[in-house]
């Protein structure tokens, strides 16, 4: 990322808050997109939605690739789909999945350094499958190609899907992606198993990002897991997959500029707008 178009997404972002800090009531279905919830018969529970249909959707026939959401808010939504249409000229549908229980539904296994009662990871993931996605594509147009997005903790969840359902989704997000040294043996089975079929990943996209400043990885355990990873990915699965590794040494925790660079990466945009 240049320094110029840096410095434009700093201030983009600023704008971005403060305009959705007034955008209320019935606001949201102008600015940003339609409430929607499911009643899970997974999760035994209701699950809400926001849906962000892109400029020229309703004068146009196009089909659209999806991108979903993961730690889904208004303020994340209105961020997204600001800078789809201030920097890209591809278009997006946008699915901003709305939390109710994210330590449960983003984590797969219960560890010491983050112990989750009932971890449900693979319900959420059975969520999405069986129920948001085919209603999101029943009730919009779209073109079948799906891009999940995560950060953080919703960012080791993308990582759990790419591993178990690799078919669902073509592109994958995780940005501030890793785990702790006693997670390693989970995650290293669930790797190792899932890269013994590399044909399931073929023509995936994969972008990972990390901070070298993570104030939540004091002893650079997460980036010890993701080198590993990256390595993995690199030699189980080669060139059948397009694969990008960031780390960044300016900024902490779930670095900005990195939702900027995977979509750049992901769209294949050379030169946005």
């Amino acid at each position: 990322m240049t320094k110029s178009v840096e410095k434009q997404l700093m201030f983009f972002i600023l704008i971005s808050l403060l305009t959705t800090s007034v955008a209320v009531g019935q606001t949201i279905n102008i600015r940003l997109g339609v409430r929607d919830s499911i009643m899970s018969s997974v999760l035994k529970e209701s699950r809400k939605f926001i849906t962000h249909l892109p400029q020229g959707y309703d004068t146009s026939q196009n089909k659209y690739k999806v991108l979903y959401l993961l730690d889904g808010s208004e303020e994340r939504l209105q961020f997204f789909s600001s800078m789809m249409n201030f920097y890209f000229k591809e278009k997006l549908i946008i699915v901003a999945i709305l939390n109710t229980n994210r330590d449960r539904d983003m984590m797969p296994l219960n560890a010491a350094s983050y112990p989750v009662t009932k971890p449900g990871a693979d319900n959420f993931l059975s969520f999405i499958q069986t129920e948001l996605i085919p209603k999101i594509e029943i009730n919009n147009r779209t073109n079948g190609q799906r891009i999940l997005c995560g950060q953080s903790l919703s960012a080791v969840f993308a990582l759990y899907a790419l591993l178990k359902e690799p078919q669902l989704f073509d592109s994958y997000i995780a940005n501030s992606v890793g785990w702790y040294a006693d997670m390693d043996d989970f995650f290293s089975l669930l790797v190792d198993k899932a890269f013994q079929s590399p044909a399931d990943y073929k023509g995936k996209k994969i972008f990972m990002a990390n901070s070298e400043n993570d104030s939540y990885d004091p002893r650079k355990e997460i980036l010890k897991s993701m080198d590993s990873f990256s390595k993995k990915v690199q030699e189980k699965l080669g060139n059948g997959v397009m694969y990008k590794y960031e780390t960044y040494n300016k900024y902490g925790h779930v670095p900005f500029p990195a939702f900027y660079d995977a979509m750049k990466f992901i769209l294949n945009d050379n030169i946005g707008k």
